[in-house]
């Protein structure tokens, strides 16, 4: 999407109002037009507001945006008790990063979080489109188990993510394989 300074400016300018719809557009629009000025913009957004409702705008523009500099900020935000209730979106914004290294968290994500969470957060995993490192799968691998012998609430989705770990770990295996069979 192509965008005037002016136009641009005034979406600067609305992430100041008073109206959350208002910065809420801003937000989704500054995400949309896929400028890199806009990444600082909105992790500070991110990080400084106390509204769950533009906290989550400003997470769908980071994510559209796709800038990896906005992963630790969304993590830490995920971790942070103020966002208790509210992290569903926050862990659906992950979708559009590399997120192979957060696999344990997401992991835990699914074990520990509400319905939303959990299922957003199985969903974020089986997007991971990176090979991940047999020491790591075996860990979420056996963390899950653990939680299966705990949890009969989850017990489908927790039997689903083991299918998956376990078809990670398959195509894991197969690429090193591969890549032996060729030396």
């Amino acid at each position: 999407m192509t965008l005037s300074s002016t136009q641009y400016q005034q979406y600067l300018d609305q992430l100041d109002s008073n109206n959350r719809d208002l910065v809420v557009e801003a937000a989704h629009a500054l995400g949309d037009i896929g400028d890199r000025r806009s990444v600082k913009i909105l992790i500070d957004l991110l990080q400084k507001t106390s509204d769950p409702v533009i906290r989550n705008a400003a997470a769908i523009g980071l994510r559209e945006l796709g800038d990896e500099r906005a992963l630790s900020p969304i993590v830490s935000l995920i971790n942070d008790p103020k966002t208790e209730g509210y992290r569903g979106t926050l862990i659906y914004a992950l979708e559009g990063f590399d997120c192979g290294r957060l696999l344990a968290f997401l992991v835990e994500q699914v074990i520990t979080g509400n319905f939303e969470v959990s299922h957003q957060a199985f969903s974020v995993i089986e997007s991971i489109d990176v090979e991940i490192d047999s020491i790591t799968l075996d860990f979420c691998t056996q963390r899950v188990n653990d939680a299966l012998l705990q949890n009969d609430e989850k017990s489908d989705l927790l039997q689903d993510l083991i299918d998956l770990l376990n078809a990670m770990d398959y195509t894991t295996n197969v690429g090193e394989e591969d890549a032996e069979n060729h030396e």
